[in-house]
């Protein structure tokens, strides 16, 4: 990937993220823009669509079980946030791909603590409300995301290199 695309890809999600949290779903449309821009102008759009389902989806329903056992509390249904785990998921070939290059152990450990800051910020500034309180949440979400973080790096790097070994098939059976 050229570091220019990382740096853009990142830069949009942080616009993607604070969207949400200060408005809701009142700006929605500027994450779905950057979703939809992501694809006119990406490379791997297969790659990229596959990891963006199935991350996003994994990453929504985590959040749904979350408001369903009262960890989470939305004043409204948040479309926002499925947007911004759909951005997040594409995130995970660019910007943070470079998580790739550490050790699980390290990956872990960031993802549980920039993971749980993530919601806890969002907290803080009224996108969602913890009923179980900070402290509380902070610890479920840090466990989580310990987890979830690493998984989902490697999920993306997997299905990468699926696609990678698909199209490497196919230029061959071309060439032959």
């Amino acid at each position: 990937m050229k570091s220019h695309t990382n740096i853009i890809n990142a830069c949009a999600f942080q616009v993607i993220w604070w969207a949400g949290v200060l408005a809701g779903n009142q700006l929605i449309v500027i994450p779905a823009l950057l979703i939809v821009w992501h694809f006119v102008v990406s490379q791997q759009k297969k790659w990229d669509l596959k990891v963006m389902l199935v991350s996003a989806l994994a990453g929504c329903l985590v959040d749904s079980l979350l408001t369903v056992f009262g960890i989470f509390e939305f004043a409204s249904f948040p479309i926002w946030l499925g947007l911004l785990w759909a951005y997040f998921a594409i995130s995970l070939n660019y910007s943070l791909a470079l998580f790739n290059h550490l050790p699980v152990a390290i990956q872990a450990l960031l993802g549980g603590v920039f993971g749980s800051l993530s919601y806890i910020g969002g907290a803080n500034l009224g996108a969602v409300t913890l009923p179980q309180g900070t402290a509380t949440t902070a610890i479920v979400l840090f466990v989580i995301w310990f987890v979830l973080f690493p998984s989902f790096l490697h999920l993306a790097k997997s299905i990468g290199l699926k696609q990678a070994k698909h199209y490497s098939n196919n230029v061959f059976n071309q060439l032959s």
